[in-house]
């Protein structure tokens, strides 16, 4: 089976922001207990010795969950001095208050709408994103590694790999495989909804009243499995990008995570 780009709820525009939140809420969360990206801690903390950037931009922020664990994780291996930046197209509200709840200066929220593929030059480092990569097909993932080279930035981008026994299935298996897998991340959204933090009422509401965030959550998931790219594949479109030799590229998976890793050939900038 190949990889299947259907549509995720997060992505269509009429989905009310409240339950857009909640269910990116509830994927920060598990990012954050299941320390999801430590497996690449490694990964990132080679290219900001290799770079000798200090300053961390992160895109499609979401509600900064996992761009906030991975400073946690980057501080437990000395390099708490480190600048990070979130942003997204449609900034959320949760993230301002994490950052505001945390009140560190080095943590900077962006209440402006930042487009990933259009970043001000204000906004210099290296380049990351997470859990996110797998919202853009394939020619839009070259673009924003294009956009990365044409700036100059090095990059890391960190996702969901793609589950390698899936892309073994016949695709007539996919309808059951679905199914299974929404039925089980309804469970853990219903189970996981009240440790969720900030607390708001809406977001129960939106849970045990009308199950509007649990079903984005378990669907999105399921669908992120399907649109996952697999680390060859990453780095196949990274060297398919205008000015790619100008970079050196790593693409691995560790754990349940995939990353992309970019940077000007040469060394520090």
């Amino acid at each position: 089976m190949q990889r299947l780009h259907l549509f995720e709820l997060e992505d269509l525009a009429w989905v009310p922001r409240a339950v857009r939140d909640g269910g990116t809420d509830l994927l920060d969360l598990m990012f954050a207990r299941t320390g999801f990206y430590r497996p690449l801690v490694p990964k990132l903390v080679a290219l900001v010795e290799a770079t000798g950037e200090r300053r961390l931009v992160d895109l499609c922020s979401g509600g900064g969950g996992g761009a906030l664990a991975m400073r946690s994780l980057l501080r437990e291996q000395g390099h708490a001095e480190l600048e990070l930046d979130l942003t997204d197209r449609y900034p959320s509200a949760a993230a301002g208050a994490r950052v505001a709840e945390l009140g560190e200066a080095t943590v900077h929220w962006h209440a402006e709408p930042v487009d990933a593929f259009h970043v001000p030059e204000t906004l210099a480092g290296i380049r990351t994103m997470y859990s996110a990569l797998h919202h853009f097909r394939p020619h839009d993932v070259q673009r924003l590694i294009e956009t990365a080279v044409a700036d100059g930035v090095p990059l890391a981008f960190f996702d969901v790999a793609a589950p390698p026994p899936w892309r073994k299935l016949p695709l007539v298996i996919v309808p059951l495989l679905a199914v299974v897998n929404v039925a089980a991340l309804v469970v853990v959204a219903l189970l996981l909804v009240p440790w969720v933090r900030p607390f708001r009422w809406s977001r129960l509401l939106l849970t045990y009243v009308v199950p509007a965030i649990p079903l984005l959550f378990a669907w999105d998931g399921m669908v992120s499995a399907l649109r996952a790219y697999t680390p060859e594949e990453l780095l196949a479109l990274a060297h398919a990008g205008r000015g790619s030799e100008r970079y050196t590229w790593e693409a691995s998976r560790a754990g349940r995570g995939a990353c992309l890793i970019g940077r000007p050939t040469g060394g520090a900038q």
